[in-house]
């Protein structure tokens, strides 16, 4: 399949649904052979993964920095952490991920995953981003196309 997108949150509760916001801005860049999914609240779509070489979660995580910070780890970075960084969702999609690594191997074939997280500012009701966080949008889609170009992050910040 190559390389996929997949951007989650909820777009009602403001920058809780910043990987949602970052697809759809990522949509109007021609990307070849990426997909882009916005995957919302459902975390339990990850079952319909087959084949994908690289997968790239954007999610707001609570990691106590600052609004709009960038935060970059893999899957292994949350297991091996007794306290790791939560999304605002409690990470049931990365949870659901590697569940479904162990139990269906021969299923989801993903090579790497990485999660990009950014820093929430307000997640009240509302649909717009927080100022703070439009105004890093143009930074949290670099990071995203650097993923994407398989080029090591400029500062990055893992869990």
């Amino acid at each position: 399949m190559g390389k996929l997108v997949l951007g989650i949150g909820n777009v009602l509760l403001r920058d809780e649904g910043i990987g949602c916001h970052v697809v759809r801005a990522l949509e109007r860049i021609p990307l070849p052979d990426v997909e882009m999914i916005d995957g919302g609240t459902c975390p339990d779509m990850l079952s319909s993964l087959e084949d994908v070489d690289k997968l790239i979660i954007v999610d707001a995580v609570k990691g106590g920095g600052t609004p709009g910070q960038i935060y970059r780890f893999h899957l292994k970075d949350i297991t091996l952490e007794q306290k790791p960084f939560l999304s605002l969702h409690d990470m049931g999609l990365v949870d659901n991920l590697m569940c479904m690594q162990l139990w269906h191997p021969d299923k989801i074939g993903i090579g790497e995953a990485v999660i990009v997280g950014v820093e929430p500012k307000e997640t009240n009701w509302g649909l717009e981003l927080s100022p703070e966080l439009q105004e890093k949008m143009t930074q949290i889609i670099d990071a995203i196309l650097v993923e994407l170009n398989d080029t090591k992050p400029k500062g990055e910040t893992k869990c």
